[in-house]
């Protein structure tokens, strides 16, 4: 096998996105990472963008369609949670990125003390110390200059006697003296040096921390993903992102719906060596001289014109002029509309949990009367310790079946086995289905934050984004307070959880290879001695639908102050400590209880009653609705029976009114089990 057959053969599936015509080319520009495309295009800087365009070069030939394919490096791969310290410690590449997204950096200023300062000549002042000093002109301006414009001591200089100055300089010498030889003046003049040198070193750390976030903000106008696998130590697979950002040719490529330019990750293997990202970029038509060159950056699963208008409002400087679609009045006019509905509505849940149809046949148990237990989840393995029951190995034979994993063999159970988990019970703990599930019967009620699934519902977040927006650059308080989280559809723990108000990183949320949601921020919560906190309820749902409140809650507090002004701050705007680094605070409920009556001046009672009110209500209409919008399914009769447990995380606005955050499902009652009571 010859070195381009081996080469077709291991990229084969990334070749059949690229003519086969440029296979041999693109083999040859990889063995020597031949990086040409200067000699075919050129950059342009406002025309007819703002920033940088790529052009072809301007000559007497076209560039026809598949007639070249160009190698484009890539000039930073990372991770967006990584991407700001990989930057302060990078600075070589923070200037590259700031040239390459025309951002201009302001330069380090000194201190004022550590430059010339130019003292702006003052006629009236200069006057009136000639005046009081009863002096020249010329001669109250020497003085005032060497005063530093300081008007009263430039007098007090001109007046004061001449033999008291001289004594005054005396001593002012003798005492100066006596500080050098106790070496406390050199103590100072080190103090002083010190505490100069720490100031401008918070000064340069808070002017860099600036340019890091400035193209930090950027970067998601610019940031392109490509997936790849690798193998886990048990020799399973895994799919891992990166993101990445061409380099200046690449990253100048600008966005039409009629492109004239194909650009896609590469992914070369050279065996051994290793693998190296490229772009391939190769023209899909012929392309005149001077003529800019452009690809579609919307993304494939993106199909209303509406969400790709939306979607395009990230890519800020990067749309060629009349291809941007839907207008951003429109945009906002689908989610006036959208929330005007969900404001409208009303429902009544009607509570029709499958019925079970099983055999009224006692179990034949023998001697041991007691029931079976079979089960994956260690809480309940360490603690169920009651006489009625006796755990199993054999799930075939066991009345319980309690899985902390999602069961899928539904169709192995027997009549009369009970299983703690309903069929389509992720109308509850997937959170982009719990949104949908909330949407299509109560609308928006008083217990929900607005929540938008990115993958289907992109033009009404975006559009609820902008409604609720103010000037950023003024810094006005409703853009201060525009805050969205974004969380991924089915992870717990506060994994991949982020916060932000900048709009094109919220968009590009989008593109993260786990979909995700956006949920507003709840901007004034509750606070528990200036901390924010949430609360987790154990819920049980019997198989009639019955809903049993667990009366001892947990609290998960945040270890800092809350503090609006910094997002980055995990710990102040974070309550989930018992998974990271953070140290975690312990709060029994009932210390919890007598604290927020003491500090609010509430009763708690009132306050619990509507937090039952609100997980009833979420557990109601997903046993008055189908699936997969709910829980029921009419074509299906089953014999088993089937009971839920799930954590419900409650927040509490700043009025006291809760706010259901999300549920979970299996959640963990070890310290359920360790509390005796």
């Amino acid at each position: 096998m010859s070195a381009f057959e081996a080469f077709v053969t291991v990229h084969q599936y990334q070749l059949a996105a690229i003519p086969e015509d440029l296979w041999l080319p693109l083999f040859m520009k990889l063995g020597e990472d031949y990086l040409d495309a200067g000699n075919y295009v050129e950059l342009h800087y406002g025309d007819p963008l703002e920033g940088y365009s790529l052009h072809a070069k301007n000559g007497d030939q076209p560039i026809k369609k598949h007639s070249e394919i160009f190698l484009v490096d890539h000039a930073w791969t990372t991770q967006p949670d990584n991407a700001h310290k990989e930057l302060l410690e990078n600075h070589k590449l923070l200037e590259r990125l700031e040239n390459l997204m025309d951002i201009e950096a302001e330069e380090f200023e000194e201190e004022e003390s550590e430059k010339e300062e130019e003292l702006e000549h003052d006629d009236e002042a200069v006057r009136t110390v000639a005046e009081q000093a009863n002096v020249s002109y010329d001669r109250a301006k020497e003085v005032l200059e060497a005063e530093k414009y300081e008007i009263v001591n430039a007098i007090m200089r001109l007046t004061v006697d001449e033999d008291f100055k001289k004594e005054s300089e005396r001593l002012q010498d003798q005492v100066f003296g006596q500080l050098v030889a106790s070496g406390k003046a050199q103590e100072k003049e080190d103090r002083i040096n010190k505490e100069k040198e720490e100031r401008r070193k918070n000064r340069h750390d808070a002017w860099l921390k600036e340019r890091v976030n400035n193209v930090c903000k950027k970067m998601w106008s610019y940031l392109q993903t490509y997936s790849y696998s690798v193998l886990k130590g048990d020799g399973q697979p895994e799919i891992q992102t990166a993101w990445y950002i061409n380099d200046e040719v690449g990253s100048a490529i600008c966005h039409s719906s009629d492109p004239n330019t194909m650009c896609l990750p590469f992914i070369f293997s050279r065996g051994a060596s290793g693998m190296i990202p490229y772009t391939v970029m190769f023209p899909i038509k012929d392309i005149a001289p001077g003529e800019i060159m452009t690809c579609d950056l919307i993304p494939k699963n993106l199909e209303r014109p509406i969400d790709k208008a939306a979607y395009l409002l990230a890519y800020e400087n990067r749309i060629l002029p009349g291809q941007e679609g839907v207008s951003v009045d429109e945009i906002k006019k689908l989610s006036t509309e959208f929330c005007d509905k969900l404001a409208k509505q009303s429902y009544q849940p009607t509570m029709d949990l499958p019925k079970v149809n099983c055999s009224n046949e006692k179990k034949e148990r023998g001697d041991d009367d007691r029931i079976l237990v079979y089960t994956t989840t260690e809480f309940v393995r360490q603690n169920l310790s009651h006489s009625k029951f006796k755990l199993t190995n054999d799930r075939t034979q066991a009345d319980i079946i309690w899985f902390s994993q999602d069961f899928t063999e539904w169709d192995s159970l027997k009549p009369g086995q009970i299983i703690n988990q309903f069929r389509y019970e992720n109308c509850l703990t997937y959170k982009q289905r719990l949104a949908d599930l909330i949407q299509k019967t109560y609308g928006s009620p008083s217990w929900t934050l607005a929540t938008y699934n990115l993958n289907t519902q992109l033009a009404e977040f975006v559009g609820d984004y902008l409604n609720h927006d103010g000037d950023e650059e003024e810094e006005d308080q409703k853009h201060h307070e525009n805050l969205w989280v974004t969380k991924p559809w089915n992870f717990a723990r506060g994994i991949e959880i982020s916060v932000d108000r900048y709009l094109p990183k919220l968009i590009r949320q989008h593109d993260s290879p786990t979909p995700k949601i956006a949920q507003r921020y709840l901007v004034k919560p509750c606070l528990y001695k200036n901390k924010k906190f949430d609360l987790r309820y154990i819920v049980m749902v019997g198989s009639d639908g019955t809903v049993h409140i667990y009366k001892m809650f947990w609290i998960r507090l945040a270890n800092k102050k809350y503090n609006i002004d910094d997002l980055d701050d995990y710990e102040a705007q974070f309550t989930v400590m018992n998974y990271s680094n953070f140290p975690m605070t312990q709060l029994d409920y009932k210390s919890f209880i007598h604290n927020m009556e003491k500090e609010h001046s509430i009763e708690w009672t009132k306050v619990q009653n509507d937090i039952n009110h609100a997980i009833k209500d979420v557990i109601m209409a997903a046993a008055s609705e189908q699936q997969p919008l709910g829980l029921l399914d009419k074509n299906m009769s089953q014999s088993y029976e089937s009971f839920g447990m799930y954590g419900f995380d409650i927040m509490l606005d700043d009025k006291y009114n809760p706010i259901i955050v999300e549920v979970n499902f299996s959640p963990d009652c070890t310290r359920a089990c360790q509390v005796n009571e």
